[in-house]
């Protein structure tokens, strides 16, 4: 790995662990059909091809927890910043695409 890219992991993880248990940023698929808008206060906005819902997040235990009409999706928080999801599904932060 070179050098600019351990920078920029290590800055996301410094992002991340600032915010504690929050998220705050885009974060999209690679194909571009999701993206994922967390806000600092726990709402997260899913746009899935040009719908977009909203719902809530808290992250616990490298884990993000998103509940939507009663329903709770895990997915899991790399520590290289990114969030896999069902299926396999990587998502990114936005800036880093």
């Amino acid at each position: 790995m070179n050098i600019r890219k351990a920078c920029i992991m290590l800055g996301l993880l410094g992002l991340l662990t600032a915010c504690g248990n929050n998220l705050d940023g885009v974060y999209k698929d690679d194909l571009g059909l999701q993206k994922y808008e967390f806000q600092g206060n726990g709402t997260v906005y899913v746009s899935t091809m040009g719908v977009t819902r909203e719902a809530a997040y808290e992250v616990e235990d490298k884990k993000v927890k998103i509940t939507s009409d009663g329903e709770t999706t895990i997915y899991d928080l790399n520590e290289d910043g990114t969030i896999k999801g069902p299926l396999g599904m990587t998502l990114r932060p936005a800036e880093a695409q």
